[in-house]
């Protein structure tokens, strides 16, 4: 059973998963993906290194890049509480970054974890963009996706799934 997280860290749980499950990965030179950082800039560093004024200066593409046996992956990944993904948890800009990452023959995906029934679901990028609307069902997404399993340490692995999606 996963613990039940507050509203405002929804996603912290999913992306501390997604975490250690690539750093897994890295371990066993299973494959190498990386948590991309937000584009931050400083107005200000004093001499005690102390930061001020941080802006975004360019909008964040999606959450993970990396590389598996030679193939480019990027994916999104979402937390719900509710039986259904709205799509106003995904931006515009993050669905056209990953179809042309589909484009240039990568793998985009998205990564759904469903709080309420502690369910994950690795679904391709394609599937939400040909089938955009105000949200996808539980049920939607449980049929085009497929169920990862939260296993011992703390993983979920997705990487058998990748060529199937």
């Amino acid at each position: 059973m996963i613990c039940i997280v507050e509203m405002k860290n929804r996603g912290m749980l999913l992306e501390k998963i997604i975490n250690q499950t690539i750093a897994h990965y890295e371990t066993y030179n299973k494959a190498l993906i990386e948590k991309k950082t937000l584009p931050v800039k400083f107005h200000k560093v004093d001499n005690k290194r102390e930061l001020s004024g941080a802006y975004v200066y360019k909008k964040s593409t999606v959450d993970y890049i990396g590389c598996v046996d030679g193939t480019f992956v990027a994916f999104e990944a979402k937390t719900t509480n509710e039986n259904r993904l709205p799509a106003s948890n995904i931006l515009r800009h993050q669905i056209d970054y990953l179809n042309k990452i589909n484009t240039m023959n990568g793998i985009a995906f998205f990564i759904i974890m469903f709080s309420n029934v502690d369910e994950f679901y690795i679904i391709n990028s394609q599937y939400l963009a040909t089938h955009w609307k105000k949200s996808w069902t539980y049920e939607e997404i449980k049929n085009a996706g497929i169920q990862i399993e939260l296993t011992y340490p703390g993983i979920i692995d997705f990487l058998p799934y990748l060529y199937s999606i």
